[in-house]
């Protein structure tokens, strides 16, 4: 034998319940893991250093049922923000404030949230359920306000499933006021690879 026994195999199984056991003791009778507290003065101090402009804009993101095309004829039953995928592009100034409200009418009482992509931001407005926020339960609104303080093209999703892969994404273009934009033209891209889950814009 090579020293392993029904003994060995029963007393390291016990050791490893009792692990668990004193991991569940420790962590208090609550499994709800505790979200950041958008009042709470981390969020205030870290909001304080933002430099914003003082301008608000509203966005309107309703997440629903649409019927898609696909190109060539084809339709197909999916979702996405206000009817269309992907959504409308979001565009505002660097330091802008964007006060987008998330409205979920998503079939079969489906949650869902809005991750704003590649943006640095406040905690508890980055849309990633259980960690930074509950998901925005069906039939419900949720408005998410944040400055917008570096420039560049990013993207927002849900961060719930697989609904990025349904078609609910769409571009945010932060501009840069001192950006010359000495070009003949602009194209905004979002593609959606479904194979991997990983989406983009560009």
């Amino acid at each position: 034998m090579n020293g392993i026994n029904r003994r060995s195999v029963l007393l390291a199984g016990l050791g490893v319940a009792g692990a668990g056991a004193l991991a569940a003791c420790s962590s208090g009778s609550n499994s709800t893991p505790a979200l950041v507290d958008p009042f709470g003065a981390v969020v205030a101090a870290a909001e304080k250093k933002r430099k914003g402009t003082g301008r608000t804009q509203q966005a309107t993101l309703t997440a629903a049922a649409a019927m898609l095309d696909l190109g060539g004829g084809v339709m197909a039953k999916s979702w996405a923000f206000s009817g269309q995928a992907p959504g409308k592009e979001i565009r505002l100034s660097v330091g802008d404030t964007l006060a987008a409200e998330l409205s979920n009418q998503l079939p079969n009482r489906t949650a869902t949230s809005i991750h704003w992509h590649g943006i640095a931001m406040r905690n508890d407005m980055d849309g990633v359920p259980p960690v930074t926020q509950q998901a925005v339960r069906a039939g419900a609104n949720f408005t998410y306000r944040f400055i917008a303080d570096a420039p560049g093209t990013y993207f927002f999703h849900p961060h719930v499933g697989v609904q990025l892969d349904r078609g609910l994404c769409a571009p945010l273009i932060v501009e840069d006021p001192e950006e010359p934009l000495s070009y003949d033209d602009e194209w905004a891209v979002c593609i959606v690879k479904t194979a991997r889950r990983v989406g983009w814009c560009a």
